[in-house]
């Protein structure tokens, strides 16, 4: 057979679950299942040949089974000792796995775990003791116990990262960078995503040899993307409470948000601040004194979220940039390559999110045909799903923080107010005393900036209130004097304080923020 003909040959698939063992039968069957998935149809026989691979599946779609039969035929019951590891975004993503995972295994002797963070340690390591075979493990908590000694890997056979969109999406990059030197080399490795953007390959080099990809999306096998693109449909008179609620789902290292007119980006960069969100503007009347102050805060990582106009924004060049936003849909179709180009630079991943509204829908639709792109729709999410998501991250958050404790200090960090946080969970008062502490430990580890509305000559001889209420009342009625003090076309003079020589508002010491997928490491 000629390369040619090899490569046109069509992919080898399973066909039925006869070739497997009996017991996997037998409980498969149990299952319900009278013929594979299409995802298990692909990726049985690659994992099979032991060969790495990349397989792009949406959630459903019988992603377990897929690396979960093979991985089981993998692994030798005799051998007391964890031979597959599977990491996972989320505990009940965790839970879900290991299920599935039992239930295939149910005749073959082996133990599975599932290992996350916010419940005791005694059952994990109970079935360490024992020697579970089969690892499904949030990074956070299964760093802990290796690096306490708890568990070992070097009998490690199977590495899955499933859902690793997400899985970069919540923070966990540092923790699989460190996973590396637990691990073996000699392994066999899948990565299944929903997605591909290019944080996702850049993982794949670090852990994956030569994989190869499979994909069950839509329109068959797409190449991994430097730029993931899609939009939201909104109302035109909701867009920046979708926008805020974007920026918190999304918790962008760094985003560009483009709006049309200068009075959008006043107005969206107000309305940023006031809602806690680290926001500055540049638009045309600004001093180039001051714009310079503006981008030296972005550049430096001191600025998460920048608005401006498509004029404004010439020549910006930001390498880190992860997030493009389109408030306003752009006038022409080559502005809104313009405006997307400016992330995803230099073999980094980016997003491209556009908000939608239903007069724009015709231009939008216009704007893809001539670029030759299809921007796919997503449902904006809800609160509900903004503030699950915010809790993982936090929960990441704290994780990584509790490792730098000594593990005999944990628990008291732990338990100490434990009691006092049950009552106060237990009264709507509470629950809003507990939010006020949360709210105050975000500001100090992530810092988000409140409203800077207030030119910078007058800020310096602001006294500091002892309350945050009466700060934020001081803060409401300064920047509503700024506003009568702006100049005929609605600019406050905040950028040109001081000879512009530093951004408008108070300056706060800001924590290091992680950077997510590939070699987007921490700074």
């Amino acid at each position: 057979m000629t390369d040619t003909e090899a490569e046109a040959a069509p992919p080898e698939e399973l066909d039925s679950f006869d070739t497997f063992a009996p017991e996997i039968r037998r409980a498969v069957g149990e299952m319900g299942w009278t013929s594979p998935m299409p995802v298990q149809r692909r990726v049985t026989p690659v994992m099979r040949r032991g060969k790495d691979l990349i397989a792009q599946a949406m959630t459903g779609s019988g992603k377990t089974g897929a690396f979960g039969l093979p991985s089981l035929e993998i692994v030798d019951p005799k051998l007391r000792a964890p031979q597959v590891l599977v990491l996972a975004p989320t505990r009940e993503l965790a839970l879900q796995i290991e299920n599935e995972i039992k239930l295939m295994g149910k005749y073959m002797s082996i133990e599975t775990i599932a290992v996350y963070g916010g419940t005791a340690y005694g059952p994990q390591l109970e079935a360490f003791g024992r020697g579970a075979q089969v690892i499904v493990a949030c990074p956070g908590r299964l760093l802990d116990h290796l690096s306490s000694g708890n568990v070992k890997l070097d009998k490690l056979r199977v590495l899955v990262f499933d859902e690793a969109d997400e899985l970069l999406s919540l923070g966990f990059w540092p923790d699989m960078r460190e996973l590396q030197k637990y691990i073996p080399k000699n392994r066999l490795t899948g990565l299944f995503s929903a997605t591909m953007p290019q944080r996702v390959v850049s993982l794949a080099r670090v852990f994956l040899t030569e994989p190869e990809f499979v994909s069950l999306t839509t329109g068959g096998v797409r190449a991994p993307e430097e730029i993931e693109h899609w939009h939201f449909i909104v109302a035109a008179n909701e867009k920046e409470k979708a926008l805020l609620r974007i920026l918190r789902y999304e918790d962008p290292d760094s985003a560009l948000v483009f709006c049309n007119t200068r009075d959008d980006v006043r107005f969206v960069s107000r309305f940023l601040q006031r809602n806690e969100i680290d926001a500055d503007m540049i638009q045309g009347e600004m001093t180039q004194a001051a714009r310079e102050a503006v981008m030296k805060r972005i550049k430096a990582g001191e600025l998460r979220v920048l608005v401006a106009t498509d004029v404004a924004a010439r020549g910006i060049d930001i390498s880190d940039l992860s997030h493009v936003i389109s408030y306003t849909s752009p006038v022409t179709p080559e502005v809104y390559t313009h405006r997307t180009g400016r992330t995803g630079r230099a073999g980094k991943s980016g997003t491209a999110i556009s908000l939608v509204s239903g007069l724009d829908i015709g231009n939008f639709r216009s704007l893809q045909k001539v670029n030759r792109i299809v921007i796919p729709e997503r449902k904006l999410p809800t609160e509900a799903e903004v503030a699950k998501r915010e809790a993982e991250r936090l929960g990441v958050d704290i994780e990584h923080h509790l490792r730098d404790i000594p593990a005999a200090d944990r628990p008291a960090r732990e338990e100490t107010h434990l009691a006092t946080v049950e009552s106060l969970a237990a009264t709507p008062q509470g629950r809003r005393l507990l939010s006020a502490v949360l709210f105050e430990y975000l500001e100090h580890r992530h810092v988000a900036t409140p409203a800077r509305e207030v030119p910078l000559g007058r800020a310096e001889t602001r006294e500091v209130p002892a309350g945050r209420a009466e700060a934020r009342a001081v803060q409401a009625d300064r920047a509503e004097a700024g506003a009568e003090e702006a100049t005929p076309e609605g600019r406050d003079d905040d950028s040109t304080s001081q000879g512009g020589d530093e951004p408008s508002g108070p300056s706060r010491p800001r924590r290091r923020r992680r950077r997510r997928g590939g070699e987007r490491t921490s700074r």
